[in-house]
């Protein structure tokens, strides 16, 4: 479930692709075979009955694709790439749709299904094998779990899709029940806190292979002011890392990089360094993560650095806190008010010394990055470019 599995999922159970054309490999003959004509099939059918895409992705719709997203351990981009698909259709993703608690709520009560990578052994071409994502659409129904009555652009029902489909049920080694689940919890949680104070910060729970105790990680900061700092101390000289160490990576948000860099290459070392040495390392950052990553992770930190967000006032030896029971995520030295107002008042006095940006951030030459380093959203908005 890396982020091209997660969207694919996402946008089948959302209703705008059939069901049956997620999971099988791209070499798999009904691509050219079957499923051309199907597509014709489901434009006849949408024309006939005059159905447009706002009639299929409605709010009820999207429950529906981020409830299987959580059950399968979904990438957080799906976290941005909703909020936007939402939008398109006319929607606030967090006022129309869900809470961010909601969310949450959502998370804590939906197990996670399937025994897929990163985080497990399979792939998608397993779980085709086992009877594709209807399968796990047809468990999520039974359970009470999705609303069926939503429309989809086959002209049928979501519920009637899945009857049509007959998929046999779970095999319970690739494909778990809501009985007896693969991961007890779901897949994604969203944290707040004096680090992420409107929320939206994402950590992939079902991804996370150590640290928490009792649902709880201490650790201390290492502050890195780009993705290219901290691979170049990794290269150089990683036994200076140390167990319970939160990496911070910072100024590589939507505005600050600019564009929100997905960074697979430093959590990628993480992890192996970790797994050599049997110790847990966690990262934050204001960019965003690859479905392919694991561990201690938490990306869409916001405010973002380059907005001067509390992420920008962490500084090296600082107290971290995760606490996944609150859903909270914490610098304890920020805590502190006039510490707090201390060192924003360094921060902005550094880039008032430096023509109004701060010194740490990247300069940018390009238009194109230029006019999104003024434009864009913020992460829980989405990060896209405003208009207007």
């Amino acid at each position: 479930m890396f982020t091209y599995n997660t969207m694919q999922t996402f946008i089948a159970v959302l209703g705008m692709e059939p069901l049956q054309m997620v999971a099988p490999p791209s070499d798999d003959p009904r691509r050219l075979q079957e499923f051309p004509g199907q597509l014709i099939d489901c434009v006849v059918a949408m024309t006939d009955a005059g159905i447009t895409p706002r009639d299929i992705v409605t709010p009820a719709a999207l429950r529906n694709a981020l409830t299987v997203t959580i059950a399968m351990g979904g990438s957080t981009n799906v976290l941005l790439h909703s909020v936007e698909i939402a939008r398109a259709a006319g929607f606030d993703l967090w006022e129309d749709v869900l809470s961010q608690s909601e969310f949450n709520a959502l998370s804590r009560r939906l197990p996670v299904l399937v025994n897929l990578r990163p985080f497990g052994f399979y792939s998608m071409v397993d779980i085709d094998a086992k009877g594709g994502l209807q399968v796990i659409v047809k468990e999520l129904l039974e359970a009470g779990l999705l609303d069926g009555d939503v429309l989809t652009c086959t002209g049928e029902t979501l519920a009637a899709q899945v009857r049509r489909l007959d998929p046999p049920a779970p095999d319970g080694d690739v494909i778990h029940s809501v009985a007896s689940p693969y991961k007890e919890t779901g897949g994604l949680r969203l944290l707040h806190g004096n680090l992420a104070p409107d929320g939206g910060a994402v950590l992939k729970i079902a991804g996370v292979e150590g640290g928490l105790q009792d649902g709880v990680f201490h650790g201390r900061a290492r502050v890195f002011n780009s993705e290219h700092q901290l691979i170049e101390a990794l290269e150089r000289d990683p036994g200076s890392f140390a167990d319970r160490d939160m990496a911070v990576i910072r100024y590589e948000g939507p505005r600050g990089a600019p564009g929100m860099p997905e960074l697979l290459d430093p959590t990628s070392r993480i992890t192996a360094l970790c797994r050599q040495r049997k110790i847990t390392i966690g990262l934050m950052t204001d960019a965003r993560f690859s479905g392919g990553s694991v561990g201690l992770v938490i990306g869409h930190v916001a405010p973002e650095a380059f907005l001067g967000g509390p992420i920008a006032l962490i500084e090296d030896g600082d107290a971290i806190v995760i606490d996944v029971n609150t859903d909270r995520m914490d610098c304890l030295e920020l805590d502190d008010a006039d510490e707090s107002a201390r060192r924003a008042q360094a921060w902005r006095a550094a880039g008032d010394a430096n023509g109004g940006v701060h010194p740490d951030v990247a300069p940018v030459s390009s238009r194109v990055l230029a006019r999104m380093r003024t434009s864009a959203r913020p992460a829980l908005r989405g990060a896209g470019m405003a208009t207007g």
